[in-house]
């Protein structure tokens, strides 16, 4: 019996370097860590296995189909939006802006891609909060470890490391995080695209 094969992504936010305020807890975030990341999710597909809906462009060749809007799920640790904490929502809130986002799309097994989504879905219920904590670690030697909560790149690094893509849990940075799935052999792509 063969299963078609399923697939995750995980996405990095690059850093806006706009003067609005907004934006600082993401440029210190990237000028601490030296990346052009300072945010990253992992998005499952619909139940069909598709991380777009597609449709026609209208201003090109009516026969290019192109990606219209984000579907399925993204999970992730979050301060923003009134969110503390792990969570998951619709991937059309967090990708109304593709142009801001890379990927990195990860084949799974049947038994990776349920483990996965059992485990984010249980660490959404059990929510502790955002590790702010963790989150200082980027900006002082000094580290007070937050066990009971996640920033983002912790939750999608340890997430990775319990369906056997990565090896090391804890806390790192989104452009540490990509490092080691550039170091894995997967590769890095814009959203916007594709």
């Amino acid at each position: 019996m063969s299963t078609e094969q399923k697939y995750i992504r995980v996405l990095f936010y690059l850093t806006p370097w706009k003067l609005k305020r907004k934006y600082i807890i993401n440029q210190i975030i990237s000028i601490r860590t030296l990346s052009k990341y300072s945010h990253c999710e992992i998005q499952t597909p619909n139940c069909n296995g598709h991380f777009y809906l597609y449709g026609f462009n209208p201003d090109w060749d009516k026969s290019i189909v192109t990606p219209d809007k984000a579907v399925g799920t993204t999970y992730s640790s979050t301060m923003r939006g009134g969110e503390d904490g792990t969570r998951k929502q619709d991937a059309s809130l967090t990708l109304k802006h593709p142009s801001r986002w890379h990927y990195v799309e990860i084949p799974v097994t049947d038994e990776q891609y349920e483990h996965l989504t059992w485990k984010m879905d249980w660490d959404v219920v059990n929510n502790k909060g955002y590790a702010l904590w963790d989150l200082l670690n980027f900006l002082s030697p000094i580290h007070f470890p937050d066990n009971d909560r996640n920033i983002c790149s912790e939750a999608v690094n340890n997430w990775l490391v319990i369906i056997g893509i990565l090896m090391g849990m804890g806390i790192v940075s989104p452009g540490k995080l990509l490092k080691k799935l550039l170091n894995r052999g997967y590769e890095v792509k814009p959203l916007e695209g594709n």
